[in-house]
């Protein structure tokens, strides 16, 4: 009897490791599994936290023609709610620039940014 079971054993099909691991886990931990990784991905890739919750910023058509109203956004509406950015904006050309302190300029940036067109506004080091 022994050596019956011995020869079944050795006529099955070498599994692969990724075989093997899915016949231990069952269909059950399979989709668990896959539960987990989807999951993982999406927590890894959606944004940030919001800098200013709340906030919606004015249409663009608002103020793409008159970039003092833009200036005055940043100032009024945007700077206060981000007082830990030691931040001002002008209007220089056909551009607002925006300084921002050197120890936050990358997280001030990426806020106003977040909210506001890249082509209208420049960044400087403050």
């Amino acid at each position: 009897m022994e050596e019956e079971r011995q020869a079944a054993r050795e006529q099955e099909p070498k599994l692969t490791a990724g075989q093997e691991f899915v016949k231990k886990l069952r269909p059950l931990g399979c989709v668990l599994f896959l539960l987990m990784s989807v999951t993982a991905t999406v927590l890894c890739f959606t944004a940030g936290r919001d800098p200013i919750p709340g906030y919606q910023p004015p249409e663009r058509a608002s103020y793409e023609d008159d970039l003092g109203r833009l200036a005055d956004v940043l100032e009024e509406q945007v700077f206060p709610e981000l007082p830990e950015y030691d931040m001002t904006a002008r209007v220089t050309g056909d551009t607002v620039t925006v300084t921002i302190d050197e120890d936050h300029f990358a997280v001030g940036r990426s806020a106003i940014l977040r909210y506001f067109p890249e082509d209208l506004i420049t960044f400087e080091r403050g």
